[in-house]
């Protein structure tokens, strides 16, 4: 069974194979596997209230030297609000490091209840705003 979806909260759930979740229908329906790996996982996060799925370039944007466009918006149960922008490793290269600092530039200006977190498969890069899976899932599960 295929699930393609947009939003999680978990104050309504929908139980699919043995998960409780609540899955709506994604708008453009392209969500990689990559994408679809954080989204599990942050939703078996205890301290993770909601996560939505910014849809690029229709709602959410960063505007700095690049527009960012954080591929998820996560509700931590503590108030903090965490934009995170997904990369798959071959996608780490000079557009990436000028998004990721735009996105740090960004939170640091928004105060300390904001955080982005460009996150690699595997890699972790080395610049600001910008780590691998298991490092930013570490961070998560700390805030």
């Amino acid at each position: 069974m295929k699930v393609d979806f947009l939003s999680w909260r978990k104050d309504e759930c929908l139980h699919l194979n043995g998960l409780e979740k609540l899955l709506e229908k994604e708008e453009d329906g392209n969500l990689n596997d990559y994408e679809r790996k954080v989204i599990w996982e942050l939703s078996g996060l205890d301290n993770v209230k909601w996560w939505h799925r910014n849809i690029a370039r229709k709602e959410f944007a960063i505007n700095g030297v690049v527009t960012v466009y954080p591929d998820l918006m996560v509700m931590l149960e503590n108030g903090k609000m965490l934009l995170i922008e997904t990369k798959g490793d071959h996608l780490d290269n000079d557009e990436s490091k000028e998004k990721a600092k735009t996105g740090a530039e960004w939170a640091a200006l928004a105060g300390r209840m904001y955080k982005y977190y460009m996150v690699f498969e595997t890699k972790n890069p080395g610049y600001c705003g910008a780590f691998s899976h298991d490092k930013f899932m570490e961070i998560v599960k700390g805030l």
